[in-house]
């Protein structure tokens, strides 16, 4: 079945564990209240009875996320000379099924993962060798894929990542908002294929310890059918689940990848988009 194709595993290539070695933190992180969003980058907390300004490092809509009175944590800038002198990096969802933190920062999915690749963590299903080489960031076609990488056995291979952070009911859905770059960057990993390279599409779940993942069909249908498209094409999937607190975020264990699996978008339920 397409279902059991899709699910793929990735798995830790020495005995250490991921948790202890590839933990992201940030530096200074405080713990302040959302307030608003008065544009697309921006958003306003209170911390300690004072309302900042701060950059969100997240271009979806986070409409489930960004609520009011939301916990969230917030880091110094790395540039004193910037506007904003602060980052909101991640928030407290709360549900009926309990409360957890979600990392909200859409560079951190690239950070985990090429460190966890360095550090010889991390490894892809099916990849014949061990990674020599993982370059972030390299052109293939017409467009700028993620990591390039290359095995003992001469073996190339390219991986786009890509960050989760919209859950419904314990479930993970994929995107939170409309997108034709990732059907494009499916569409190039195909093309990859064609060209003799392995590829993988890696999907690293930003929320604390949930690890079935699946697509919101509902939003963006042509991304589910060129997934559907790709897996017999050759582009492999796989997924991650992480461990997040407001001071960073660690890759904890593979996740399930369930492709026809019913996701009820949070903010179509709660009537915060249509």
């Amino acid at each position: 079945m397409l279902n059991e194709v899709l699910i793929s595993s990735l798995f830790i290539s020495t005995v250490k564990h991921a948790e202890e070695d590839t933990i992201m933190q940030y530096e200074g992180a405080q713990l302040a209240h959302y307030v608003d969003r008065p544009s697309r980058f921006t958003c306003r907390v209170e911390r300690n009875g004072e309302t900042i300004e701060t950059h969100l490092k997240n271009t979806g809509r986070g409409a489930d996320l960004l609520i009011p009175g939301a916990t969230v944590s917030i880091v110094p800038a790395k540039n004193p000379e910037r506007k904003t002198h602060w980052d909101m990096v991640s928030v407290i969802k709360r549900t009926d099924h309990g409360d957890f933190w979600v990392n909200i920062d859409s560079a951190m999915p690239n950070k985990v993962t090429k460190e966890a690749v360095d550090a010889g963590l991390l490894t892809f299903p099916d990849l014949p060798g061990t990674i020599t080489e993982f370059r972030p960031e390299v052109t293939f076609g017409d467009s700028r894929v993620d990591f390039k990488g290359k095995t003992s056995n001469g073996q190339e291979f390219f991986v786009e990542t890509k960050g989760a952070t919209l859950e419904s009911h314990g479930i993970v859905g994929f995107p939170d908002a409309p997108t034709i770059r990732a059907v494009k960057h499916v569409y190039n990993l195909e093309h990859a294929i064609d060209e003799g390279y392995m590829a993988y599409l890696f999907f690293v779940i930003q929320i604390d310890n949930i690890d079935v993942l699946t697509l919101n069909h509902h939003m963006a249908p042509k991304l589910t059918a060129a997934i559907k498209a790709a897996v017999p094409h050759g582009v492999k999937i796989a997924a991650y689940c992480s461990k997040v607190d407001e001071n960073g975020m660690t890759l904890h264990r593979p996740a399930e990848f369930r492709i026809d699996e019913l996701f009820i978008d949070p903010q179509v339920e709660m009537g915060l988009i249509k």
